[in-house]
């Protein structure tokens, strides 16, 4: 026995599937405008009912807000309902492939050592340090100093009524000859400088050990439509920043010459360069249907 039932836009049997609400997006993301993910719920009878084919396009694009383009595929159908009368309601969810998306976290990574050809320059006084957006101005007579070339400082000073003093290699931002040498802001502390002293002077840095330094890396996320058996194809793992010596063997001290990879003066120049090491080996999930991500962590060179 068939069964009619009423609604408001008329008559309907519910044999083909219905469409019963609008679109609803949902916040999967912690980026703005990540327009992702929705969810729209659909009515049937129990009796005709069969699952869409995952990955199947949404059907209805252009309309509800949901754009053309990209595509928003299918990746689950969920929260089934008995409606009675032998009816049936669910939702189901669409995603399209995210771009791609990185966030800063904290990691500790062992980098190595190396030997570079150390530069010492003449000590100069530092007599006032002054705030300048997220860096700081090193007021010095300092000479031979440029941007970008490393230093080394070591200054005490008072802020917010508090003492501190700070000892470390930084790569200069920007330096006016016998005037200023400006860093980027490593500096703790609130508010005004005060009882500044201290000295600076250009020296590049080495390292005769490996060295474990807690850093700020950035994790990069990818994204691709895969398989488990494709993906190494699609989103292939990225492997941990790895030096060896001339025999292949990990190194954990660069040096000059060809007996590392990289030498240490090529080391130096991805340091000088603001270059980017991998810290970690990628790691890789299911995001959504058979949208997978790739996780990359990437660290300073230092």
């Amino acid at each position: 026995m068939s069964v009619t039932y009423y609604t408001a836009s008329g008559q309907n049997n519910f044999n083909a599937v219905t469409t019963v609400g609008l679109p609803v997006w949902d916040k999967v993301l912690p980026v703005p405008n990540d327009a992702v993910v929705f969810r729209q719920r659909f009515m049937q009878t129990a009796a005709s009912y069969s699952p869409l084919a995952l990955d199947t396009a949404y059907s209805a694009a252009g309309s509800y807000g949901v754009p053309s383009s990209p595509t928003f595929y299918l990746v689950d159908e969920t929260n089934f309902t008995d409606e009675r009368g032998g009816l049936l309601s669910w939702d189901r969810v669409y995603a399209r492939v995210p771009t791609q998306w990185s966030e800063p976290e904290e990691f500790a990574f062992t980098y190595p050592g190396y030997v570079v050809p150390i530069v010492v320059g003449t000590s100069f006084p530092v007599t006032a340090i002054t705030a300048s957006g997220s860096n700081y101005v090193l007021t010095t007579t300092a000479t031979g100093i440029s941007a970008n070339d490393q230093v080394y400082f070591s200054v005490t000073y008072t802020r917010g009524g508090l003492p501190y003093s700070a000892a470390m290699f930084q790569k200069a931002v920007a330096a006016s000859s016998g005037n200023s040498v400006t860093i980027a802001g490593v500096l703790p502390g609130s508010g005004a400088f005060a009882s500044e002293a201290g000295t600076i002077r250009k020296s590049n840095p080495g390292r005769i050990t490996q060295r474990s330094l807690i850093v700020g890396s950035r994790v990069i996320h990818d994204y691709a439509f895969s398989t488990v058996p494709s993906l190494d194809a699609v989103l292939p793992l990225v492997n941990q920043f790895t030096p060896v010596d001339a025999t292949g063997y990990e190194a954990a001290y660069l040096s000059t010459g060809s007996a590392t990879i990289p030498t240490s003066a090529e080391y130096a120049a991805m340091i000088n360069g603001n270059s980017e090491l991998v810290g970690e080996t990628s790691a890789r999930r299911r995001f959504l249907g058979n949208i997978y991500v790739r996780s990359t962590r990437l660290v300073p060179a230092r």
